[in-house]
């Protein structure tokens, strides 16, 4: 994991603060680009390119946003041309670091960004010692990349994901027709987040079971990460195909979703044709055949266990980009 510092280092108050973090020169693109104080335009360009270009970011604002500060620009004129920018670089944050309580409640009541953490400043105060202020950083850190693994999973890891959940759902591993990548521990990692917060967990630990392969030791449940505000626990109410439909055109898809519904498909008393009729009857055949297609992608259903031809265009694309999106902050 590498971190990228934006401040102004004429501020030396922010400098000392950045040193006592352990600020080291980063070459290319850091995974975590943090952010010192507020207002500098220069400064929040870079990081929302940073930004587009796949880093996440933490903001320390260092008392910029306090709700006086904000009332003297506001007297002075300035805030009209600069709210906008520094508003949508803190909502873009996947934290926000305040640097007391009075700071973190100014910062809620702003309501820019739900994710606020509180660290104190070993510069500015004895409360707290500069190692200790560096270790509860560096937490923060390790929160911000424990958060939508699946946006930085490797390719293999994502291969494996998908076969494991195939093996999970069949039990047998007869129906895996292709070779499981070697992922390292990092990539388990991100792997198990994954399956924890998308409620696959149980399958993906049957399919490691079937394909007689071990986990690395990851206590998932010591781990924290960060989670979009409506985020709920897929938990599907219907086990049925039509009735999964329905939950996922009304509700929303999840992964989890998909995974009961290729498990529904490959039951030996379902009736292809009845199926069809009924969805056809209430308008839902055509998304049955987009879930189709995402089957095939995600779980390697088999052709044989549609009931339909699988159909890829926008509204198949769409569901692709929920699915991306369900853990993005």
């Amino acid at each position: 994991m590498t971190i990228s510092h934006l401040y102004d280092p004429d501020n030396k108050l922010i400098a000392s603060h950045v040193a006592m973090l352990g600020s080291q020169p980063v070459e290319g693109q850091a995974d975590i680009v943090h952010v010192h104080g507020c207002w500098q335009y220069r400064i929040a360009r870079q990081a929302m390119q940073a930004r587009r270009n796949g880093a996440r970011i933490v903001l320390t604002p260092h008392g910029g946003l306090e709700p006086w500060i904000i009332s003297e620009r506001r007297k002075n004129g300035k805030l009209s041309k600069t709210l906008l920018w520094q508003r949508r670089l803190v909502e873009s944050c996947y934290a926000v670091i305040a640097q007391g309580k009075m700071e973190a409640q100014g910062l809620a009541e702003l309501g820019w960004n739900p994710r606020i953490e509180t660290i104190r400043n070993a510069v500015v105060t004895h409360s707290i010692t500069p190692e200790a202020m560096h270790s509860h950083t560096c937490n923060i850190y390790n929160k911000v990349m424990d958060s939508n693994t699946l946006a930085l999973m490797s390719d293999d890891t994502r291969l494996l994901t998908t076969l494991l959940l195939k093996a999970g759902i069949t039990g047998d591993r007869r129906w895996v027709n292709e070779p499981l990548p070697d992922v390292d521990e990092t990539e388990w990692r991100r792997l198990l987040i994954f399956a924890d917060q998308e409620n696959i967990r149980a399958t993906i630990d049957k399919g490691c079971l079937v394909m007689d392969i071990s986990q690395p030791p990851i206590d998932t449940g010591l781990i924290a990460s960060y989670l979009p505000t409506a985020y709920q626990l897929p938990k599907p109410a219907a086990h049925d195909v039509a009735g999964l439909v329905g939950e996922m055109r009304h509700h929303g898809p999840t992964l989890r979703h998909l995974v009961e519904m290729d498990r529904a498909l490959r039951r030996p008393d379902i009736d292809d044709e009845q199926l069809c009729d009924a969805l056809d009857e209430h308008h839902q055949l055509k998304y049955l055949r987009r879930c189709l297609q995402i089957l095939s992608e995600l779980t390697r259903l088999d052709e044989g266990f549609m009931p339909a031809d699988p159909l890829d265009d926008r509204g198949t694309q769409t569901i692709r980009k929920l699915l991306k999106n369900h853990l993005r902050i």
